[in-house]
């Protein structure tokens, strides 16, 4: 699978484009501002039916305009294609079209078109809280796995009501709180057990990854998942922990208190690791998370998408990185940067056709190839 053509309209400071793209490597010039991430992003959006940069729609819109639409068209296999569209009016609905059919639910689209994408904001992977850690996990897992996804929003709804109710002033129904403990509790179960066994099967190929983009480094990496699910069924901590949840006003145990733990030669990375052993550490999770869903989630190569990566990275790794991503693991492939020299002689250790496009103020053109 592969992204065609690209239409943007209005979407953040791209008023309008009409993109063609290579089959493998697609490149963004630009300085920052100007809205190479905003190209990136409306591809994620067609993927995932919200913005990478930000969920909330009504900051993706054009500031000056009262809609916004971006349409993709994919070749899924050769002579066969397939048209994703999403839309939104101001203070409307949006509208999330697969060859011309609305989806009820957004929930039914993700996984169709499956995708990583890589940027500087991932070193919260590392730096940030649990929740960055398990948005890591859910990102993988739900686009192959329809039960987890659904697991996930009855949990997240069950929490919310949970909370609601542990919060209110009248003592909650001991019958309705039953209730939901047994569907988060069953639910819960779903979630442990597939991120238990995606983090198992993960774990040798980051592995293998971090040992490629950094051979001279001795020091051992390692993921390892931390849950409340290892210690029984959720219910029982439910029940058990009731009371003393009703004083704080919210729920202490579950899935949505799930950890990964990072660590280098054994010591945490956000106390030890230098920042180039940070940076690697998390490219690697995230071409792990790639890898892993082409080969164990999706029969669909996905797209990758690298944005703004390469600054602060030493020239051996930056070249290690891209000898990587251009082999036969890899499909079609976007990425940006800000300096032409520097994107140039990333493009010129490729073998495979690519596009170089210059974005200017949210206008994108086609930039000529320098001979190699």
């Amino acid at each position: 699978m592969f992204l065609k053509s690209l239409h943007i309209v209005n979407y953040r400071n791209v008023v309008q484009a009409d993109l063609g793209f290579a089959p493998k490597i697609n490149a963004f010039i630009g300085q920052n501002g100007m809205g190479k991430t905003n190209i990136l992003d409306a591809i994620y959006y067609l993927s995932f039916c919200n913005g990478a940069v930000c969920r909330a729609d009504q900051f993706n819109l054009n500031h000056e305009a009262d809609f916004f639409m971006i349409q993709g068209t994919y070749e899924v296999e050769e002579g066969s294609d397939l048209t994703v569209s999403c839309s939104l009016k101001r203070g409307g609905r949006k509208h999330v079209k697969c060859d011309g059919k609305d989806y009820k639910r957004f929930s039914e689209h993700l996984g169709k078109i499956p995708l990583v994408m890589l940027s500087p904001s991932d070193s919260l992977l590392v730096s940030g809280g649990s929740e960055e850690r398990r948005r890591f996990m859910d990102a993988v897992i739900a686009q192959y796995d329809r039960h987890y996804l659904a697991a996930i929003i009855r949990y997240e709804r069950s929490l919310k009501q949970r909370n609601a109710l542990l919060k209110a002033e009248a003592e909650p129904d001991a019958g309705v709180l039953d209730v939901l403990e047994e569907m988060m509790s069953a639910d819960a179960a779903v979630i442990y057990t597939a991120r238990a066994q995606f983090i198992e099967q993960l774990s040798p190929i980051f592995s293998d990854l971090y040992a490629k983009l950094c051979p001279n480094d001795s020091e051992q990496p390692a993921i390892d998942y931390v849950s409340h699910g290892s210690r029984g069924t959720l219910k029982e901590w439910l029940s058990s922990w009731r009371e003393k949840e009703r004083i704080v006003g919210y729920t202490l145990h579950g899935p949505h208190k799930d950890e990964l733990e990072l660590t280098l030669g054994g010591f945490p990375m956000k106390k030890e690791a230098s920042q180039g052993q940070t940076k690697t550490f998390f490219i690697a999770m995230k071409l792990a998370q790639y890898v892993f869903l082409h080969h164990h989630g999706h029969a669909d190569t996905p797209l990758l998408l690298l944005d703004d990566i390469f600054d602060k990275l030493d020239a051996d790794r930056v070249a290690r990185i891209v000898d990587y991503v251009s082999g036969n693991d890899f499909g079609q492939i976007f990425i940006t940067d800000t300096n032409r020299d520097h994107l140039d002689e990333i493009l010129s250790a490729t073998a495979e056709d690519y596009r170089l496009f210059r974005v200017t103020n949210g206008h994108v053109c086609l930039e000529q190839k320098e001979d190699k």
